[in-house]
């Protein structure tokens, strides 16, 4: 009985799956065959399909990896995690260690299975439970706050904290349904995520951390960093070694880029407006984006 049950519960979700596919597949199909705004049907499905394609791309991660142009059109009307993710996964070595993802950025199976973390016993600390985990990859989950890390002294080899640092101390109510872990404090208590951070970095570690980058920003559930949060945040963790690598989205896709020329750029909150920027007789035509206009990405070895 028992297997009949089992090959009935597994035509099941075989089932389940196909229908799961044929949906994506569906709004894919309609995101590709419209104008590719942000954040409309279609734009999630066709997001992930990039991101995986840019993780296997053996010449994208090295220009990632070199400082060189990224290939034009790349990252069109897509957010800053076609930057974050790949210019990580170009920096990880080959060196077996242990990889802490700070804020579960990297919990895509295509991620975790990339080349660049096979060397990597990856453990991913959140604040709530993500809708699909990889124990069977050996992935740990961890569920806390970064302001108080349960974890000795010293433990990671590399910390990936992607598009998280900006959060802390801000409205997490989007996040976590723990009101206390939620709670809105003060936007300078990123500091402490990074004294934390720091302290379970073993020396000659590195931490990698990213975030929107343009003019300061508040936006109550999360802050743009200006170029002086970013000096406070590298001040404060006295990096042994620093590499800042900074993009920029502009209307045909993600260009590598300086400070200087992010410094007014502003953020597109689509939980403010659902409307893009307004296009009349003055202003320029809208250019789209997904989030940020521009991402910084810093390497901090300890």
């Amino acid at each position: 009985m028992t297997g009949i049950l089992g090959t009935a519960v597994n035509f099941k979700n075989s089932l389940r799956d196909i229908a799961f596919e044929q949906i994506r597949r569906r709004r894919l199909g309609v995101y590709l065959n419209s104008d590719r705004r942000p954040w409309t049907t279609g734009y999630w499905e066709f997001r992930e399909e990039s991101l995986e394609a840019a993780v296997q791309d053996a010449d994208l991660l090295q220009r990632f990896r070199d400082g060189s142009d990224l290939p034009e059109g790349y990252g069109y009307r897509l957010d800053a995690r076609i930057i974050e993710i790949p210019w990580i996964l170009s920096r990880i070595g080959d060196s077996p260690g242990r990889l802490l993802d700070a804020g579960s950025a990297l919990n895509h199976e295509f991620v975790l299975t990339s080349p660049a973390l096979q060397q990597q016993k990856v453990t991913i600390i959140t604040l709530t439970p993500e809708e699909k985990a990889f124990w069977q990859l050996g992935v740990s989950y961890v569920f806390g706050d970064l302001r108080q890390l349960d974890f000795r002294d010293e433990l990671f080899d590399i910390i990936a904290c992607i598009s998280t640092i900006e959060h802390v101390g801000m409205d997490n109510s989007l996040y976590a349904a723990d009101a206390d872990i939620a709670r809105r404090g003060d936007p300078t208590e990123f500091l402490s995520a990074l004294s934390e951070l720091r302290r379970v970095l073993r020396p000659g570690g590195t931490l990698f951390v990213t975030f929107p980058f343009g003019r300061y920003e508040n936006h109550g559930w999360f802050q743009q960093f200006d170029a002086s949060l970013v000096d406070q945040l590298v001040n404060s963790f006295g990096p042994r070694h620093f590499q800042e690598s900074i993009f920029r989205y502009e209307p045909d896709g993600w260009h590598r880029t300086n400070r200087d020329d992010c410094a007014d750029c502003e953020y597109f909150d689509v939980h403010e407006s659902k409307q893009f920027k307004p296009q009349s007789a003055i202003d320029p035509p809208a250019d789209y984006v997904a989030g940020e206009r521009a991402v910084a990405c810093l390497e901090l070895q300890k």
